[in-house]
């Protein structure tokens, strides 16, 4: 057994996590994270994006973001000593850290490894059967290495969305609009996109002892006022609002509140600011102005009531591009009879035989149930997923029943058609809610009929994805067919993931009983979203069923179809895009 092994037997996470906050705030540990950043975070490539450049984002030996803001919020929980170590002790560094990370993770894994061996033993006795994977205690290591919810540029789109309503506010308590702090951070990316570059050329120049690429993380307010075309007041502001002005003092323990990710930014120098992680800044810029908006007593009911309005629009505005804004309904009522509601759908859609109810919950996992406790698991799941899937068959149980009316927002009524042969129930979140897949795979319980589906749970950033690449009703409502019918056959870290696949070679399982999908399945949809929300070059759709069809009869038969919201229509579609399914999958295989 290796050293490092027999040590994580003995040391607590605790141990761990304190030894690797002395190696974080050692003098000069900031460049070690700069190289830590450029070599896990920062993909090159020529002419265009391609599969084989983004591969290395899905190294094993690749540090995450949670990691990565770990050694970052470590290092400011004391002053940061910014001068330059010598490469020994920089490398020295890097790979302690990477060793105490390693360790850690292995600390996190011992209370799975405990509850197998208690299972295997009660089993032996022919005890009772028991999940350990519901266990608080197994859940934090699945929680901090989940993967990525959201891409930056949705972010960035979704945050002027999402607080447009809160503009007044943020205008008089901050000194900035939303689209102000947006432009910011758009303008960091260029920034840094730039300079990163340049400090790598300028490096050849230079001694070896001299190599650093921290100089590519650092930026002065002139150069974003320059890009951003803002006033220096402005530009000034928004960059205060998320910069860390405070050590790190909260950061006691791994799942204890790091600042650094509320508060990115770290002041280097008089005018200098330093940005590890831009995806960090992305992120916060989404959802730190509502923490600050709760801060106002008085505000705080308005802000938390248009928080709720912007995932219903936002979802609704997903689906209107797909299925048209005719068929698009939100906030409708169910109604008994007059004057009694049977109940409520956040949006809902009606095509042909086919709907598509849609509820959405601005909940989040807290603190709480990041560090391990049941009772906040249990309470943070039920409220964000668990709810809405309930409300979501009930509704779709009164959808079929055709007894109920229906109006939508405006008092209208709803004209349903004469039968709803299938209903798809879609639970969203509105924010980052990590492992989220693996949770509703341990918690869930949902019903199903025959004209009811198994319930699509996810974000509204995997809802925005869907909708981007599936965008006619009858390849949205394809997908949605299959993926309830592969239900927990399909594995994945998130539901990105299955659409990729579902992208590549269609999710038709076929002889399969279970697949169990990696991360880097979803490579061509990463860049593709980076093709055409960022402007970079390359494959702007994903190779697979999307193109399969492209100047082929069949391909040409159900764009046809696709414009004609009729049962007929829909089934002569569906059974093309049947066909071209299982053709695709001979061709796959």
């Amino acid at each position: 057994m290796s050293e490092g092994l027999e040590e994580e037997k003995i040391r607590s996470e605790q141990e761990i996590f304190d030894g690797l906050a002395g190696v974080c705030q050692r003098p000069g540990f900031a460049h070690a994270v700069a190289n830590f950043c450029f070599r896990d975070n920062v993909v090159g490539y020529g002419d265009e994006l391609k599969g084989e450049d983004y591969a290395k984002m899905f190294s094993p030996d690749r540090l995450i973001r949670t990691e990565m803001s770990t050694l970052i919020g470590l290092m400011a929980m004391g002053p940061i000593d910014w001068a330059k170590p010598s490469n020994e002790q920089m490398q020295e560094m890097m790979k302690r850290a990477e060793e105490l990370l390693q360790e850690l993770h292995h600390a996190l894994n011992r209370p799975g490894e405990e509850e197998f061996k208690a299972l295997l033993a009660e089993a032996a006795k022919g005890g009772e059967d028991v999940n350990p994977f519901k266990a608080g205690s197994v859940l934090r290591e699945p929680i901090f290495y989940a993967a990525e919810s959201a891409y930056p540029s949705q972010y960035r789109e979704f945050a002027t969305k999402k607080y447009q309503a809160d503009n007044e506010w943020l205008k008089s308590n901050r000194g900035f609009t939303i689209e102000d702090a947006s432009k910011v951070v758009s303008s960091l990316l260029a920034i840094l996109e730039r300079k990163l570059p340049e400090e790598l050329k300028r490096l050849r120049d230079k001694p070896a002892e001299e190599w650093t690429l921290l100089p590519g993380f650092q930026f002065t307010a002139e150069e974003v006022i320059a890009v951003s075309k803002l006033t220096e007041d402005v530009v000034g502001k928004v960059l205060d609002a998320f910069v860390l002005k405070d050590q790190n003092p909260t950061f006691s323990s791994l799942n204890a509140f790091n600042a650094t990710n509320a508060f990115p930014l770290l002041k280097s120098g008089e005018d200098q600011y330093t940005l590890f992680q831009y995806h960090a800044l992305a992120e916060s810029l989404y959802e730190s102005p509502f923490f600050w908006m709760l801060s106002d007593k008085k505000y705080q009911p308005t802000a938390t009531a248009n928080r709720g309005k912007f995932v219903e629009a936002l979802a609704a505005e997903r689906l209107e591009k797909v299925f048209g804004a005719p068929r698009v309904f939100k906030n409708v009522d169910i109604w008994e009879s007059k004057g009694k509601k049977a109940g409520e759908i956040d949006v809902l859609v009606l095509f042909a035989d086919r709907a598509i109810v849609l509820q959405a919950k601005s909940k989040k996992l807290t603190l709480a149930a990041r560090q391990g406790s049941d009772p906040h698991i249990q309470e943070d799941f039920k409220g964000a997923v668990q709810d809405a899937c309930d409300q979501a068959f009930t509704c779709s149980e009164e959808l079929v029943a055709g007894k109920c009316s229906f109006t939508d927002e405006h008092g209208k009524e709803i004209a349903l058609p004469k039968e709803i042969k299938r209903v798809f129930p879609v639970c969203v979140v509105s924010d980052h809610y990590p492992a989220l897949s693996f949770q509703v795979q341990q918690f869930l319980k949902s019903k199903t009929t025959d004209k009811i589906a198994a319930p699509l749970v996810s974000d509204v950033f995997m809802l925005d994805v869907m909708t981007e690449f599936l965008d006619t009703p009858l390849r949205s409502l394809s997908y949605l067919d299959l993926r309830a019918k592969a239900g927990e056959n399909v594995m994945s870290s998130h539901e990105i993931t299955t659409l990729a696949y579902h992208l590549k070679q269609n999710l038709w399982l076929g002889e399969h009983d279970f697949i169990q999908l990696g991360d880097d399945i979803s490579a061509d949809v990463d860049i593709a979203m980076a093709v055409r929300r960022d402007g970079v070059d390359g494959e702007k759709t994903p190779k697979g069923i999307l193109t399969f069809l492209e100047g082929r009869s069949l391909g040409r038969i159900v764009e046809e179809l696709n414009a004609m919201a009729t049962p007929w229509a829909r089934r002569q579609a569906w059974s093309c895009l049947s066909l071209a399914a299982k053709q695709q999958m001979i061709f796959a295989h």
